[in-house]
């Protein structure tokens, strides 16, 4: 264990936080709150636990440091006091108050409450005993009638009832009380008295404000695991200490349980039997033995000894179809282990895609077998992706991380670098002199200083830093790169990245927009395998790879699969006329009103004899009403998104 951390608790923290759920630290969610208490402790917070039914797994037991004995206050039981027949729901929660009221908190934490049987108006009561109340969010429980996974089913956006497709599945409710559950779930959270939430992820946080938008307001603290033991380690010697083979690659699985739907059991069962003679393949979990061909490891709450079963691995594989984090996906990354797992949920926020492990079709259990074969296969994805996971979860998911965020929360400072951040669009045109030259560019910030002027001398520095980078070599291109990032790279979406230059531009653009609310987020697509692991390793040497997903394929493919809301695009890929109308009329479709894109080559002489087609496509697109013309820059024409008359 680390040795014991000095109590050090802020003026600007609370005395007392009290964790109120159902299991204790059991399962997914009882590791994640017992990781929760010991955040606290670390800054010096007293903490307890007060439970349903805690069974007999200890803090102690699964706690990664010393426990201090002055700031943990233990677990108490409390299952005499559930809901029914035995007792009304006004007495449960007059009984639930004073059991909290022993613990005279500053700050009522509730987790999970999916297996208590309490009503949940105990969450508004508890304010009145003048403590500061949150509500957790580790899965979709608190925004549904009453399911944690609600899987295809749309009825949490309309109204959750008695037709609902789950309700005996656990946690089940009787058909007819799951209206009025899903009708109390927005009284108590939505308006401006709503009770505050914390979600796992930025997916589950907005998961509850599209299923709650009338909620005050819901915040993201992701979940972190001990970077200390969840660290890189001899891969043979964890083999040989868990009994494991070393004749093949080894990818690893993880469950709590591998017969729950969600977990992808049919899939990992598909997968195992296609590679089983290339691949060894192993799990910890309930029920792993009984998928053919997966060597069963247990089922472990011991850090350490998951930490081993990390470290044996090659391969990560993630097969769960619904996940709102992804705690076993954190920790083989903070192990150092590339990682394939299934596009869904919170996992996209964990997995740099094409850079610390691959994304893949939710649920395609044939993409997943395609993408595991090109990872072993690929040496220097392998011999590079590990150390960069490891480099990136360090940043997110490390037990510090967690602290900091924790306490950034607690304190009331506000978070640098999260929430909603819309776009500065400021390429202002003078319409008296909007005469267009495509012989030169037109800048679009103040120009005193003639031809070669900077925004700044950050923007001079990354200019410096970047122009011996392969890709163009324009400096019009880049100062409108930079400038694009600097007002709207929040989501900044690339079309034929080549080499990774033009991401480092954008992305240091970005960074350097002191005033930014939101952390920006890069996307690169690109047909090229080799542009992929060229613009890998740039980024990956600029240290921007914590913010990009890269994507091997084409835009129409991408479209299909990622559910983001790009705030400027640089259109760099395929230079035929098809292509580009193709790339156009997609964005169309995909983009926002308002949106820049920066349209790549479309002065290049090669226009003329039709080589390219990159300036025929973009001007037919205009004059189709879908692009308002800003100007040339470079080689480049800046165009702003418009939906033509009569589209929505």
């Amino acid at each position: 264990m680390n040795p014991l951390i000095d109590k050090r608790r802020t003026a600007d923290l609370p005395r007392r936080v009290l964790f109120l759920n159902d299991v204790a630290f059991q399962y997914g969610a009882g590791v994640a709150q017992a990781r929760q208490v010991e955040a606290f402790l670390a800054l010096g917070i007293e903490a307890g636990v007060l439970a349903w039914s805690p069974g007999d797994i200890s803090l102690e037991s699964v706690a990664t440091r010393p426990i201090d004995p002055d700031l943990w206050l233990g677990v108490r039981q409390v299952n005499h006091l559930e809901g029914g027949l035995a007792l009304s729901d006004e007495a449960v929660i007059a009984g639930l108050l004073m059991e909290v009221a022993r613990f005279n908190p500053t700050i009522v934490l509730v987790g999970n409450l999916h297996a208590a049987r309490w009503p949940f108006q105990l969450l508004p009561a508890l304010t009145r005993l003048g403590c500061r109340v949150v509500a957790f969010l580790h899965d979709a429980y608190l925004y549904t009638g009453r399911c944690a996974y609600p899987g295809s089913c749309r009825l949490y956006l309309t109204g959750c009832n008695e037709t609902c497709p789950t309700a005996t599945h656990y946690p089940a409710l009787a058909p007819a009380l799951i209206a009025g559950a899903w009708q109390i779930r927005r009284k108590i959270f939505g308006g401006p008295q709503g009770i505050e939430v914390v979600a796992n992820s930025h997916w589950s946080r907005d998961m509850f404000k599209t299923a709650l938008p009338s909620c005050r307001w819901a915040e993201t603290i992701e979940l972190g695991a001990d970077e200390f033991v969840f660290t890189p380690g001899d891969k043979h010697a964890a083999r040989q200490q868990l009994g494991l083979p070393d004749d093949k690659p080894l990818v690893l699985c993880a469950a709590v349980n591998f017969q729950e739907d969600r977990k992808g059991g049919q899939q990992l069962r598909d997968i195992v039997a296609a590679l089983k003679d290339e691949v060894n393949f192993a799990g910890f979990g309930h029920n792993a033995d009984e998928i053919p061909g997966l060597i069963g490891l247990g089922y472990h709450l011991r850090a350490e000894k998951l930490a081993t079963c990390y470290q044996a691995a090659d391969l990560f594989l993630g097969t769960a179809t619904e996940e709102a984090f992804g705690q076993t996906v954190m920790e083989a990354q903070l192990c150092g282990i590339p990682a394939v797992v299934f596009q869904t949920g919170g996992v996209v926020e964990i997995v740099r895609n094409e850079i610390t492990g691959k994304l893949v079709r939710n649920g395609d259990a044939t993409e997943a077998i395609v993408a595991l074969r090109s990872a072993l296969g690929d040496e220097r994805f392998m011999l590079v992706a590990g150390p960069w996971a490891r480099q990136y979860a360090l940043s997110r998911f490390s037990q510090w991380a967690h602290e900091e965020r924790w306490h950034v929360f607690l304190s009331g400072r506000p978070q640098k670098g999260t929430g909603h951040n819309p776009p500065i669009l400021t390429y202002p045109l003078d319409p008296a002199q909007d005469v267009r030259r495509m012989d030169q560019h037109r800048p679009s910030w103040p120009t005193k200083g003639g031809p070669g002027t900077f925004i700044s001398e950050e923007h001079r520095t990354i200019y410096e830093r970047t122009k011996h980078l392969p890709g163009w070599q324009t400096e019009g291109d880049s100062f409108k790169l930079y400038e694009m990032a600097f007002h709207a790279g929040d989501v900044i979406l690339e079309i034929g990245p080549f080499g990774g230059r033009s991401a480092t531009v954008m992305l240091m653009g970005a960074l350097d927009n002191t005033t930014r609310t939101c952390q920006p987020q890069y996307y690169g697509i690109d047909i090229s395998a080799d542009s992929i692991s060229r613009t890998r390793g740039m980024i990956a040497e600029s240290k921007i790879g914590d913010r990009c997903h890269l994507f091997h394929g084409v835009l129409q493919d991408f479209v299909q699969r990622w559910a983001i809301s790009p705030t400027m695009v640089f259109l760099d890929g395929d230079h035929r006329y098809e292509g580009v109308v193709a790339d156009l009329q997609t964005l169309s479709a995909y983009l926002r009103p308002g949106t820049p894109i920066l349209v790549h080559d479309f002065l290049n002489e090669e226009n003329a004899t039709g080589k390219i087609g990159v300036q025929r496509a973009a001007l037919e697109w205009e004059h189709a009403g879908h692009g308002r013309f800003m100007g040339c820059f470079g080689c480049c024409a800046l165009y702003l998104v418009q939906k033509p008359s009569g589209r929505p």
